[in-house]
C-alpha cells in the first residue's frame, strides 16, 4: 500500500509499505492500528492514533483523522473524508466522497450514500440508511434503521420541514403544529434575562421576524425538546414549560428552534415512576 503519514517536519510524505523497511516503526511511532486483512487504497492519508478494523477497506485517497476508528469489515469509499475523534461501526458502508464531520459516530451496519455529508459530533444508528447527497447537520441524532432520502437538506432546501425538524429536534409535528420545550426559572422568567416572564395558557407573538436559518441565536423565542430542555436548564432552580409551535412561525431550526410565535404555555409536570406499571 502507499499511504500518506504525517511527519512532524515535513508534513504529510507518501510511504510505500513495499519498500519502506522501517513501515511498521512508522506506524507504532504514530500509534496507528492497522488490523489483519485491512486494505488501504494507495494515496490514503491516515491521521495519527487512527484504528482500521479488520477486513476493513479504505478507499483510494481517502483522508482518516486522528484518533478516528473504522470498524471492522468497514467499506470506506474513494476520497471519503473521515474527520478526528470519528467512529464508524463495523460493516458500515461509506460512499464515494463522502465527508464525516469530527467526532461523528456511525452505528454498525449503517449506509452512508456517494456525496452524503454527516456533520460534527452526529450520531447515525445501526442500520441506518442515509442516502446520496443527503446533508446531516451537526450533533444531530439520527436512530437505528432510520432512512434519510437522496439529497436531503442539500443548501438547506429542506430546513423548514417535518422531517428535518424532527431530525434535528427528536420532536414530531402533526398537521404542521408540534409541541415543544424550554427550561425557565422558578418563577416562569426566561435564563437569560430574567426579564421576560411566560404565562400559563397564553402565548406571543413578534410579526415583524423574518425566517432566517442563518441566524441561529437572535430575536424570537427559542423552543426544543424535553430531553433539551432539561439538559439545558443543568443543575439550576427551573421550571420545565410547553408551547403549540405551528411551523409556518418557525424561524432557523437547529437542535433548538426559534420562532416568531407560540401559543398554548403548559407547565410539565412529568411522573416519577417508582415501580414498573403492570
Amino acid at each position: 500500500m502507499k499511504i500518506y503519514l504525517y511527519f512532524n517536519e515535513k508534513g504529510w510524505n507518501l510511504v510505500d509499505s513495499e519498500k519502506e523497511k522501517h513501515f511498521d516503526k512508522l506506524l507504532k511511532e504514530r500509534d496507528i492500528m492497522i488490523c489483519d486483512l485491512a486494505k488501504i487504497g494507495d494515496g490514503a492519508k491516515i491521521g495519527n492514533r487512527a484504528e482500521i478494523g479488520y477486513k476493513a477497506e479504505i478507499g483510494n485517497e481517502a483522508e482518516i483523522g486522528d484518533w478516528a476508528k473504522i470498524g471492522d469489515e468497514a467499506e470506506i469509499g474513494n476520497w471519503v473524508e473521515i474527520g478526528n475523534w470519528a467512529e464508524i461501526g463495523n460493516g458500515v458502508e461509506i460512499g464515494d466522497w463522502a465527508e464525516i464531520g469530527n467526532g461523528a459516530e456511525i452505528g454498525d451496519g449503517a449506509e452512508i450514500g456517494d456525496w452524503a455529508e454527516i456533520g460534527d459530533w452526529a450520531e447515525i444508528g445501526n442500520w441506518a440508511e442515509i442516502g446520496d447527497g443527503a446533508e446531516i447537520g451537526n450533533r444531530v441524532e439520527i436512530g437505528n434503521e432510520a432512512e434519510i432520502p437522496e439529497n436531503f437538506n442539500q443548501n438547506n432546501k429542506d430546513v423548514f420541514t417535518p422531517l428535518y425538524i424532527q431530525i434535528m429536534t427528536g420532536v414530531i409535528m402533526v398537521d404542521g403544529v408540534g409541541t415543544f420545550y424550554k427550561a425557565v426559572n422558578p418563577d416562569l422568567t426566561d435564563f437569560q434575562t430574567g426579564k421576560y416572564k411566560y404565562k400559563i395558557g397564553k402565548g406571543d407573538e413578534n410579526k415583524k421576524l423574518k425566517r432566517n436559518q442563518e441566524m441561529d441565536c437572535g430575536e424570537g423565542w427559542h423552543w426544543t425538546s424535553y430531553d433539551k430542555a432539561v439538559a439545558f436548564a443543568e443543575k439550576r432552580p427551573h421550571k420545565i414549560i410547553s408551547a403549540q409551535i405551528n411551523l409556518k412561525d418557525i424561524l432557523s431550526v437547529y437542535t433548538k428552534m426559534r420562532v416568531k410565535k407560540f401559543s398554548k404555555v403548559r407547565e410539565v409536570n412529568l411522573l416519577k415512576i417508582k415501580e414498573p406499571i403492570k
